[in-house]
């Protein structure tokens, strides 16, 4: 048995007893019900909302959406959470989760498209959103001035075609960006054969780009398209794969500026199951430990940082939503089965959330920073 798959071995034999014995219990955890998270959802009246709930499942504050959205991002000062309407759609939906009320519905430019995704600068002045431009080919990161009402101060191309998920550096100047390589009419893909996925760093004051760097010619079509940075500037990539489904080729890398992207060994059998998909990207609170999902694979990969290695694949129904808690190694997944989970990837535990909410959760979790 090889080195790898010994830990893989482990990993499942490790976590099979937790999948079986799984039970409606209370991670137990230091001022865990005190914690906020978000996500937008399908609720079973067939409309869509965005939900905030505490630890324990249980709802703090509800909004009906005017369409499906993707990521939620929370305001670093004042009690408001955005909802990104999912691409194509084109609107942002900003929410006061203290007094229930909408403050604001933004709207894209003429002509432009959200691609789901946003980040707030940390003293809460920009909002930064990756977006489609009816003039240019490749994406706009779109800067708006929130004490400006919202009004657009920079458009920057972000290098690429296809922008998507997109995070900044503590420096609050670099913006990495996943360019995914996909040119879209609508929801159509109608450049898989020549498309050009990269990974680019930005100033978001000048526009400059900073870096750019690229898989292997052979592994194209592997859309980057999900990331996350770890607490020392490691950015962690979750790819989805646009060619045959038989081939194997990387969907989980790390990057470090000045470096090559370093793909990360999935051992055979797990990279079978994956379908060629992988959605949310989550570093632990340490950076030692990271998770990635697989919603079509129903499986939460778990890797450890420091060794660069994989460290096991936990079933969780269509999970693909991810937050980290503050402690090491451990993270909170919703799935659109409608549940929540509690994984210590050092335990290797699964514990279940005693959630009442009836609601397929979207491909994003958030936790809410508590003003």
């Amino acid at each position: 048995m090889t080195g790898i798959n010994r830990r893989t071995f482990l990993g499942w034999a490790a976590a099979a007893p937790v999948l079986l014995h799984s039970r409606v219990t209370l991670a137990v955890v230091d001022n865990f019900p005190a914690q906020r998270f978000a996500s937008a959802n399908h609720a079973a009246d067939g409309l869509f909302y965005l939900n905030i709930f505490d630890g324990l499942g249980k709802e703090v504050a509800k909004h009906l959406l005017p369409s499906r959205a993707h990521q939620i991002v929370s305001h670093p000062t004042k009690p408001w959470v955005l909802a990104v309407a999912r691409r194509p759609g084109t609107t942002i939906d900003i929410f006061d989760y203290q007094t229930g009320s909408l403050v604001a519905r933004l709207n894209c430019s003429r002509g432009y498209h959200l691609y789901g995704h946003a980040q707030i600068t940390i003293d809460g002045r920009y909002l930064l959103t990756t977006e489609k431009s009816p003039s240019h080919e490749d994406g706009r990161l779109v800067v708006r001035d929130i004490e400006q009402n919202f009004k657009i101060a920079k458009d920057h191309s972000t290098a690429g075609i296809g922008p998507h998920e997109l995070r900044l550096f503590a420096d609050q100047r670099t913006m990495v960006i996943a360019n995914g390589g996909i040119q879209t009419k609508g929801r159509e893909k109608i450049n898989l054969e020549s498309m050009q996925p990269s990974l680019t760093y930005v100033d978001i004051h000048s526009g400059k780009l900073l870096e750019q760097v690229y898989l292997p010619a052979q592994y194209h079509q592997s859309s980057i398209r999900h990331l996350d940075i770890s607490p020392n500037g490691q950015v962690l990539i979750a790819m989805q794969y646009q060619g045959n489904p038989g081939d194997s080729v990387p969907l989980i890398a790390l990057h470090s500026r000045g470096e090559a992207i370093q793909a990360l060994a999935i051992p055979a059998h797990i990279n079978g199951r994956l379908n060629q998909y992988c959605g949310s990207a989550c570093f632990d609170s340490t950076g030692d430990f990271a998770a990635v999902s697989a919603p079509r694979g129903n499986l939460i990969t778990l890797w450890n940082i420091k060794t660069q290695q994989f460290h096991a694949a936990i079933k969780v129904n269509d999970g693909c939503g991810i937050a980290k808690t503050k402690h090491a190694g451990e993270f909170i997944v919703s799935s659109g089965a409608g549940r929540l989970y509690t994984l210590d990837s050092q335990k290797m535990t699964r514990t279940a959330i005693p959630t009442t909410l009836k609601v397929k959760w979207d491909n994003h979790l958030s936790i809410i920073a508590q003003v």
